[in-house]
């Protein structure tokens, strides 16, 4: 009989070493989510960077609270606000979203506010109402001051005429200190209005005086037109002929009508300037201040299918 074949030799069994609880044996990796897993948790970039945002803030111009103390509680449990949060000091129904905080974000481009959409990013919510015009057009128009539009010429000017057309021989002294005499005059009677004018003299002798602000009409001195005019006859030697009372430079202004078909158009002249100011303001709404056939005679009018108006409107 032959032995048995002995076993080759074993190696000796490694020694066991203990290790801290928290770290264990085997492959790299899943010790590192072991160790990532038992970290203590950390808050998001994105919420500590806002932490100013979750904290509760009161504007007393919008009248709203800000902040979310629910999240600053979860992010902050040590913290003062943590304890009154847990304590129901707050009451979660006045806050608003962090996120809409009023100085949070920038504000949104055209395309953004149109579509009602946000540029938080993922943590903010979307608005389910779409902004109207007006709030889409505050939010990327610019700022600007907004400037009376300039007048026109004639609704600047006030006029002086003689009893009898004539020119006068001081004209280019009447052009040149008469502007200096009319706001010494306003000023005395405690008038609150602009003080620059300019004046000139016309062949006929009439005084035409304009407000050089172009935002300020004639029609504001209307009070103060008396004494100007009493100024000016006292200032010039005007013998027997003195200037009348300023007055609003006319403003009236023509405009013809053409090809109008006489078969709809009354034929008496006193009739037509009714028809037509009634026609006129049910159709543009612009209400005109006389009207008049341009061919003033009845027989010629007659003869053809069509005529002109002339109308008188305001500038």
């Amino acid at each position: 009989m032959s032995a048995p074949i002995p076993a080759p030799p074993q190696a000796p069994a490694p020694t066991r070493v203990a290790h801290p609880p928290f770290i264990t044996t085997g492959h790299t990796s899943s010790r590192k989510w072991k160790e990532k897993a038992r970290a203590p948790p950390t808050p998001t970039p994105a919420l500590a960077d806002n932490s100013k945002y979750l904290i509760r803030f009161y504007n007393t111009k919008l009248g709203k609270a800000f902040g979310d103390p629910e999240k600053y509680a979860r992010l902050y449990p040590y913290s003062y606000e943590a304890g009154e949060y847990r304590r129901g000091t707050y009451d979660i129904a006045s806050f608003t979203a962090g996120h809409l905080h009023p100085d949070n974000h920038p504000s949104p481009s055209y395309a953004q506010a149109a579509s009602g959409s946000s540029l938080g990013g993922k943590d903010q919510k979307k608005v389910s109402k779409q902004p109207s015009l007006q709030q889409v057009a505050s939010t990327v128009a610019p700022s600007f001051k907004m400037v009376p539009p300039s007048l026109p010429g004639a609704q600047r000017h006030v006029l002086a005429p003689r009893q009898s057309p004539a020119p006068h021989p001081y004209a280019p002294s009447i052009a040149a200190t008469f502007p200096d005499i009319a706001p010494c005059v306003l000023r005395e009677s405690n008038c609150l209005l602009l003080l620059g004018f300019s004046a000139t003299v016309n062949p006929r002798g009439a005084i035409p005086l304009t407000v050089t602000d172009k935002t300020t009409p004639a029609a504001s001195y209307s009070p103060y037109l008396v004494s100007l005019t009493r100024a000016l006859n006292q200032s010039f030697p005007v013998c027997e002929n003195p200037w009348c009372t300023l007055v609003l430079a006319p403003t009236a202004v023509q405009l013809a009508i053409h090809g109008l078909p006489l078969r709809f158009l009354p034929q008496d002249e006193e009739e037509l300037f009714p028809y037509i100011r009634q026609a006129i303001l049910n159709y543009i709404a612009t209400l005109v201040l006389s009207a008049r056939y341009l061919n003033p005679d009845r027989d010629s009018r007659s003869t053809k299918q069509a005529t002109s108006v002339v109308v008188t409107i305001d500038p």
